[in-house]
């Protein structure tokens, strides 16, 4: 393996493209996911988002590799926006709050 047998990783799953599954199967179930359960010590669940919205002003952010502060800093974002990157920031720290590896 390329990782020390004491990494642990934690897994984003991001529905961006569609429904995380294979053979019908979610994530979870997944050979990949089972062979390697016990390193596994968080799953964070982005949510699926509006596209039209939340969806854009996420990826927008995502595009220019900006941190949530550093877009929810800028002036030239909408109120809105801004509010809406609020709302999956909030979203995205609660799950890492939870997780076991923080």
């Amino acid at each position: 393996s390329q990782f020390p047998s004491e990494a642990l990783f934690v897994v984003w799953l991001n529905p961006y493209w569609g429904k995380i599954a294979l053979d019908g199967k979610g994530f979870e179930q997944m050979k990949a996911y089972n062979n390697n359960k016990a390193r596994v010590s968080a799953i964070i669940r982005i949510p699926t988002l509006k596209e039209e919205t939340y969806g854009r002003d996420l990826a927008d952010m995502l595009q220019k590799r900006l941190t949530f502060d550093e877009a929810l800093a800028m002036e030239s974002l909408t109120i809105m926006t801004r509010q809406r990157l609020t709302i999956v920031k909030r979203m995205l720290f609660e799950q890492l709050d939870g997780a076991a590896v923080l």
